[in-house]
């Protein structure tokens, strides 16, 4: 391979709409020490992303790279590596710089993708399935009998979190943005699902669970979510706040205290699965996909050239699992 031919890379021109996500044509020199070449093959798109774009996360300088997460091939290998060679199957996570065709990376960041695993369910479920990782194994750990509520259920996130917290044994009301959308998860087995459209959701919650009340809300949306959850959760129980796009709520500690509920906003850059780039945080999502617990479901593909367009289809939630840009590399 003729490691200097043109490349394909998508950078944030500056902070703002997703028409600041510029395509633009780069040449990559041969990896270094320690550095391997990958033909990516699946890009993840995260609302991470997002708040990297419009400038929620600004970056030292700009034109900035963009994008955490991809699988792909190594076609080349630079001296003094190790365990791996050209042709092994990779992926990496907590990587910026994913939206490209083709990058160098060094070998502390990327691990070997197991043979039965696609790319693109790689790519689908890195970032988020460490995010459920983290929203039940150490926000909020959910036990068997408990009765949860996810909004946006059939996002990236959402989905997965759904399936998991349902195969653990606990009860799921999911809230959802449209009636397509209520269909999709009434399809994948979820019979208290809520149309924010259409329907209030606190009342609807109210006549799920009696007056009862939920456990613990996990809520990936923000302001527009997050204050009216809280009159739907137990004294005792738990609100997770993990996104915001919707804005930051305001957080009324002193109530919640009152109520005794638990208030988690972790980050997963915090999170120690996250940290440790060896893919060691990826058995338990992998086994899960392979077990059927998860089914990520069909991702929505674009074309890399097409960033812009998944971030701004994303952000207008007419997305449902996971969005996926697909290289075309240059001839």
């Amino acid at each position: 391979m003729n490691n200097n031919k043109p490349s394909g890379i998508v950078l944030i021109e500056q902070p703002g709409a997703p028409d600041v996500l510029k395509y633009q044509s780069i040449t990559l020199e041969q990896p270094g020490p320690d550095e391997v070449l990958i033909a990516q093959k699946a890009i993840g798109v995260n609302f991470l992303d997002i708040f990297f774009r419009n400038g929620t996360f600004p970056m030292s300088q700009y034109p900035a790279p963009i994008g955490f997460e991809a699988s792909g091939i190594i076609e080349a290998i630079g001296t003094n590596v190790s365990g791996f060679t050209v042709g092994d199957r990779v992926a990496y996570y907590a990587s910026i710089g994913a939206y490209a065709e083709r990058r160098i990376i060094n070998t502390n960041e990327i691990f070997k993708l197991p043979e039965d695993i696609s790319f693109e369910q790689a790519a689908a479920v890195m970032i988020k399935g460490l995010t459920a990782h983290m929203l039940i194994k150490q926000s909020h750990k959910v036990e068997s009998g408990e009765v949860v509520l996810i909004h946006a259920m059939t996002g990236g996130v959402g989905t997965l979190l759904s399936q998991w917290v349902k195969a653990l044994g606990a009860t799921v009301i999911g809230t959802v943005g449209s009636a397509a959308k209520k269909d999709l998860a009434l399809k994948r087995g979820f019979n208290q699902v809520i149309d924010m459209g259409a329907e209030d959701f606190v009342a609807a919650v109210n006549q799920y669970t009696g007056a009862k009340g939920v456990d613990v809300v996990y809520d990936g949306t923000g302001k527009a979510t997050f204050e009216k959850s809280l009159t739907v959760v137990k004294d005792g129980g738990s609100a997770v706040l993990y996104g915001w796009p919707s804005g930051m709520p305001d957080i009324d500690n002193e109530m919640m205290l009152h109520r005794k509920i638990k208030f988690a906003h972790d980050a997963l850059n915090d999170y120690p699965l996250y940290q440790d780039k060896s893919g060691k945080g990826m058995s338990e999502i992998f086994c899960l996909l392979r077990n059927g617990v998860f089914e990520p479901g069909q991702s929505s593909i674009y074309l890399l050239t097409e960033a812009a367009t998944a971030h701004a289809d994303m952000e207008s939630r007419k997305t449902t699992g996971s969005i996926i840009l697909k290289p075309e590399f240059p001839v």
